[in-house]
């Protein structure tokens, strides 16, 4: 991918996804996704990190028939993607782990457990981190042609990039941002 410093080629774990306009009119229209897994023999998966739910973990936590407590469960519960919206994921900095959780890079890493929702409600939680309900997926191949379509610009993801809150099309407009940046950078 010209410009990008990403090629197709490279393995987009780690990397951000951002939406371009030819996403319009689409569930993925201005979407930030953060993948976590990408290759020729599995496909991808990622979670969107910019479409906060009306929910909150605590709301989760109720639903799931977990005690409640923590102040912080009141942060907000995100639509990851419309596969598996049931299933519930958590990305985090790379200093805290739960039973399966699984670094993407040295920054932020993945978990998706019952252990990882009893230490949150003890109090043992990341220094930051978000939670997602769903998930986006790719059969193999299928991304990749997606990129080259150009239906996703695509740029290494910072933990500031994923954790920082900000409004929907703000974290979707800084993802732009940040694309443009990097490619400018791998050219100079």
């Amino acid at each position: 991918m010209a410009g990008t410093g990403l090629t197709l080629t490279n393995c987009l774990a780690g990397c951000l996804l951002v939406s371009t306009p030819k996403q319009n009119d689409s569930p993925l229209e201005e979407c930030v996704v953060y993948v976590y897994e990408h290759s020729p023999q599995l496909g991808a998966q990622g979670v969107v990190i910019n479409r906060r739910s009306d929910l909150t973990v605590e709301d989760l936590l109720e639903r799931m028939n977990y005690a409640q407590g923590c102040i912080s469960l009141k942060s907000p519960l995100y639509h990851g993607g419309l596969e598996e919206e049931e299933g519930v994921l958590m990305l985090h900095t790379g200093e805290w782990y739960s039973s399966n959780t699984r670094p993407i890079s040295s920054d932020i890493s993945v978990s998706s457990d019952t252990f990882m929702l009893e230490k949150l409600i003890n109090g043992d939680e990341p220094r930051n981190w978000m939670m997602c309900a769903g998930k986006c997926a790719w059969e193999p191949g299928e991304l990749d042609q997606e990129v080259k379509d150009r239906f996703w610009l695509t740029a290494w993801a910072t933990p500031e990039m994923v954790f920082s809150p900000r409004s929907e099309n703000r974290q979707w407009r800084t993802a732009l941002e940040h694309c443009a940046k990097q490619a400018v950078d791998s050219w100079f």
